[in-house]
């Protein structure tokens, strides 16, 4: 015979374990608030498929239909998007703001290093540069790397770092065997 469950002490139990962790009652039934961590260990939301619906849903504009095509439920996407990103408008007028760091390969005072940018828009500068020097050493045009003459991208700290447009510089760099551009950018949490 199937033993009987009381749920009502169920509950009870769940809500006193959750308010030992610190945890709101909204937590504990496991419908955590906007702004708070879920109390499940898979209530962290992201990877390749959300940031591919994120792609997706940049296109069409269509949350639930970018959702589906990567094989995520239309809530927990949802929760991805209030987490990570801005949204504002609809339709056409749709605008996605993303600010989550990246780390980026920099060259920025003759140095190369990989630095935490501050947002897309930096790292779309950051990347757009990076395209126009790899264009110089390969077509030995200078002219590429001149529109990026005294433009800095902004680190996650909220320091500039001026971009290298001296040719030779670029060129030294280059010469001295570092590995100046094996990853575009990578998202950071």
């Amino acid at each position: 015979m199937a033993r009987k469950r009381d749920y009502k002490a169920e509950y009870q139990r769940r809500i006193a374990n959750a308010e030992k962790r610190g945890q709101s009652r909204s937590q504990a039934r496991g419908h955590a608030k906007a702004g708070e961590t879920s109390a499940s260990a898979k209530g962290k939301v992201g990877g390749d498929k959300f940031e591919a619906a994120l792609k997706l849903y940049r296109q069409t504009g269509n949350q639930a239909a970018a959702a589906k095509t990567q094989g995520i439920a239309p809530e927990r996407f949802r929760r991805f998007l209030r987490e990570n990103v801005q949204i504002s408008g609809r339709g056409k007028s749709l605008k996605i703001t993303d600010t989550r760091p990246r780390l980026m390969t920099v060259i920025s005072d003759g140095q190369v290093s990989s630095i935490h940018l501050n947002g897309a828009d930096e790292a779309s500068l950051n990347g757009k540069y990076l395209n126009a020097v790899r264009t110089l050493l390969v077509n030995n045009d200078p002219g590429t790397i001149s529109p990026f003459a005294g433009r800095s991208v902004i680190d996650a700290d909220g320091n500039p770092h001026p971009l290298e447009t001296d040719v030779n510089e670029l060129y030294r760099l280059a010469a001295s065997g570092d590995a100046l551009f094996h990853d575009v950018y990578r998202l950071t949490q």
